[in-house]
């Protein structure tokens, strides 16, 4: 597993690697691009990409670029396809063939927060906005993911909502169910059969 940027503070571009057959953790010595936070995750089987977030050195500060994480030899590159949208404080979900990053912060936008989905295709690395997005505008939020579809937690604001996107058809709906407590900046895991969302 791979642990990516961050504010300390100050912010960093390091990447922090675990191993999973003995959870001793090191630095494979290549990092991130840009020193920044506040960013979200996708994966295929064979690379991680790392998306949007800030970084406090420029102005704006807004970012909307993707480093990629070769899993092979851990090495890391900027496909060249960023984001379509400056924006920080998202979550992402992967699907077999997609990922998906949604809501977040950016100030390019009016209003600042915003429920937009971008996708980017693994076979190809393009980025692309299917054009399903969150029910509703929120940041800070988390993300989970089964086989089938991604769920979209919390978040500021609203807080409760959880939306899903079908993987199948790329279209996205607000689930009966909501978290049972609101809240944002908070963690999120998964397996096929169960989301967690802890903490926030």
């Amino acid at each position: 597993g791979y642990f990516g940027g961050g504010n300390a503070p100050p912010s960093v571009d390091t990447i922090d690697r675990i191993d999973f057959s003995n959870e001793t953790t090191s630095a494979p010595g290549n990092n991130l691009s840009l020193v920044k936070y506040a960013l979200a995750v996708v994966s295929s089987s064979s690379y991680g990409y790392f998306g949007g977030g800030r970084d406090l050195g420029l102005s704006p500060s807004y970012v909307n670029t993707v480093d990629r994480i070769d899993f092979s030899n851990e090495t890391t590159s900027a496909p060249g396809n960023n984001l379509p949208q400056v924006r920080a404080f998202l979550a992402a979900v992967s699907s077999s063939s997609y990922g998906y990053f949604g809501g977040g912060q950016s100030p390019a936008e009016s209003p600042s927060t915003v429920n937009t989905i971008d996708r980017l295709d693994f076979s190809n690395e393009t980025t692309s906005a299917p054009g399903n997005n969150l029910t509703q505008a929120r940041h800070s939020l988390a993300a989970v993911s089964s086989s089938s579809y991604g769920y979209f937690g919390g978040g500021l604001s609203p807080d409760f909502v959880i939306d899903r996107i079908d993987f199948s058809n790329e279209t996205t709906s607000p689930v009966t169910a909501t978290l049972p407590q609101g809240r944002g900046f908070l963690s999120a895991t998964s397996n096929n059969n169960y989301g967690y969302f802890g903490g926030g």
